[in-house]
């Protein structure tokens, strides 16, 4: 009797988890961890490999790879946003790249290494969005908090910008997994409401892994991927852009 009493008791552990924490004890958590990216990261640089390709029925119809070094620095004396990215590109399609090789290919996303993850978390930024924790899963072997989140109908401030320079209301949702050790960001994606251009919907997703730069642990972009897919065409035509970085470590960039 006492030994079942026991079994009964491992089984219930495992068929009743436990509850998910309160939003309010783990969004001032996240928003800390990305206040600490954008105003306390060291100078560095990493490898960035970019591959942006035109896909027609779900088959590469075009491709263009870029190899750079890709750096981020920071600039206190400015005002606004202190992080400041840029790249040197050394090669493209294997061929080494000209002077001030400006970034080239079929489908181009800009702002995934850090303006997402800032837009959607920032402190400030709070107030222009709803948050929800919806549950767990597991991401890269960890067992990862997931808050669903989505831009409140009357934003009018936030603002999603383009590569090229043209700039449009953020509207979207998405999902963020949360690791409930560090608190910090494993996966987001994002998918772009109401797009003002006939492309069609964007979608992105950013991986991050722990990396030490400088002698401390970031939380920083591993693969970062976006797609979107013009509607109404006769042959279903894709642009995506994906673009990895590793190797990194600290730069002091002068």
């Amino acid at each position: 009797m006492h030994k079942a009493g026991l079994l009964l008791i491992s089984l219930s552990c495992i068929c009743f988890p436990q509850a998910l924490p309160k939003l309010d004890q783990i969004l001032p958590l996240v928003q800390d961890h990305v206040k600490d990216f954008e105003l306390t990261l060291p100078d560095f640089i990493c490898d960035e490999q970019i591959t942006s390709r035109e896909l027609l029925q779900g088959k590469p119809h075009y491709e263009t790879v870029i190899e750079s070094a890709f750096r981020g620095t920071q600039r206190t004396d400015e005002k606004g946003r202190p992080f400041i990215e840029s790249r040197e590109i050394k090669t493209v399609n294997g061929r080494p790249a000209v002077k001030d090789q400006p970034l080239t290919g079929p489908f181009l996303f800009g702002g995934g290494f850090s303006s997402l993850l800032d837009e959607i978390f920032a402190r400030q930024n709070m107030q222009y969005f709803n948050y929800k924790i919806i549950g767990q899963e597991n991401v890269d072997g960890r067992l990862a908090l997931i808050i669903a989140f989505e831009t409140k109908k009357d934003q009018k401030v936030l603002l999603y910008r383009e590569i090229s320079g043209r700039q449009w209301l953020l509207k979207g949702k998405g999902k963020a997994w949360i690791d409930p050790e560090s608190m910090n960001v494993m996966r987001l994606e994002l998918q772009y409401l109401d797009p003002p251009l006939p492309e069609g919907v964007l979608t992105v997703s950013v991986d991050y892994a722990a990396v030490e730069i400088n002698g401390k642990t970031f939380w920083m972009p591993r693969t970062v991927v976006a797609e979107q897919t013009v509607p109404n065409s006769k042959l279903p035509v894709t642009g995506q852009y994906i673009a990895r970085y590793s190797n990194y470590h600290y730069f002091n960039v002068p």
